[in-house]
């Protein structure tokens, strides 16, 4: 009898001792928690553990002890750490990506090549320190926005002038008529007078000295990239 209950002891130890490392689908556990993606052990102590490599993924561990616990390459991706003790671990090459912080005191804690995307600091901000660059798109994008801005250079595409009718007056009026082609406003100058502004297409009446001689009126076109080709046209008086 006393042999049989030695035995029975001794077997009931070891289960107990097996029920301390694997869950119920055979899953590492600590301290009840399981070692596995979306586990949820919410203030669990994990102190000093070895994790290195573990798939946390997802794992709900907020106010969790992880002092000194190695956590060195292991999957932290969309893991809730909020509040978490995170005092002397080692998360070295850990993958960080969305993982949330929020709250949780790190100090003396090792995160050389640690993946930080999207990842939320105990302040509540957003970490992307890791975040892959995107510089072959950039750099198509500068191709494109150069090529639009060559084929959206301002033009002038039709400039009519009135006769110059002066009778017996100094000077007379002129119609100025035009339309333009990617451009967002026109300057029109007679002579060598300073240009007036106006819309893009349109028409307005500039005043010409009648002495008898030609006098150019200049259209030019303006846009966001620049002035474009100016177009001018000659009217005189009959005098």
């Amino acid at each position: 009898m006393r042999l049989a209950l030695h035995w029975t002891l001794t077997a009931l130890a070891a289960a107990a001792l097996l029920g301390g490392c694997g869950g119920s689908d055979g899953a590492e556990t600590v301290n009840g928690c399981a070692i596995e993606p979306s586990t949820s052990c919410p203030n669990a102590d994990l102190s000093g553990a070895d994790l290195q490599g573990a798939d946390l993924s997802r794992a709900s561990l907020s106010g969790a002890n992880l002092t000194e616990t190695n956590l060195s390459g292991a999957n932290l991706t969309e893991a809730n750490l909020t509040g978490a003790q995170i005092v002397d671990a080692d998360l070295s090459d850990a993958d960080l990506t969305s993982a949330n912080l929020t709250g949780a005191t790190i100090t003396g804690t090792n995160l050389d090549g640690a993946t930080l995307c999207g990842t939320s600091r105990t302040d509540g901000t957003i970490d992307d320190t890791s975040c892959p660059a995107s510089t072959d798109t950039d750099e198509t994008d500068t191709d494109e926005t150069e090529t639009t801005t060559e084929a959206s250079e301002a033009e002038v595409t039709s400039f009519e002038l009135s006769e110059l009718d002066c009778g017996s007056a100094t000077t007379g009026p002129v119609t100025v008529t035009w339309e333009t082609e990617n451009a967002t406003a026109v300057e029109i100058a007679v002579d060598t007078a300073s240009p007036s502004g106006q819309g893009p297409s349109g028409s307005t009446t500039v005043v010409v000295a009648c002495d008898g001689e030609p006098h150019a009126i200049t259209i030019t076109p303006q846009s966001d990239a620049g002035p474009g080709v100016p177009k001018t046209e000659e009217v005189s008086s009959d005098q």
